[in-house]
């Protein structure tokens, strides 16, 4: 059984990994092509990307995977929350320096995908992590 939920946490990582290469599309769509997609972007895709972690972190604890493996999952959960946060100052319309804050979206968009990989590299060399 432990074997079953050491799969189901390395595919799901695989799929975490590609949510957030899709985020970055439908960010891409939603600034490019049509505002009106931004929606997937915000409201659906984010979803997959923030609480699906938390869950493998749950699988990930069953099957045995080493503890900074555990916490690098379950931070992404963490991630995305303050990624939501950050954009607080631009709903806002705050002015000035606050608004720079906003700015660090995209940047914590980077630190996600950079954790996101890191996890993929565990999965696939588990002799690293």
């Amino acid at each position: 059984m432990k074997d079953r939920a050491r799969q189901v946490f390395d595919v799901g990582i695989y799929v975490v990994v590609a949510a957030t290469v899709l985020q970055f599309f439908l960010a891409g769509l939603g600034i490019f092509v049509d505002a009106s997609l931004f929606y997937w972007h915000t409201s659906i895709n984010p979803f997959l990307v923030g609480v699906l972690p938390l869950a493998l972190a749950l699988v990930g604890w069953y099957a045995g995977v080493n503890r900074r493996t555990l916490w690098l999952t379950a931070s992404m959960f963490g991630l995305v929350v303050l990624q939501s946060l950050l954009l607080f100052p631009f709903h806002m319309a705050a002015q000035g320096p606050l608004r720079v804050i906003s700015a660090l979206h995209a940047l914590n968009a980077v630190v996600i995908f950079w954790v996101a990989l890191l996890l993929l590299d565990r999965v696939r060399l588990p002799t690293r992590a």
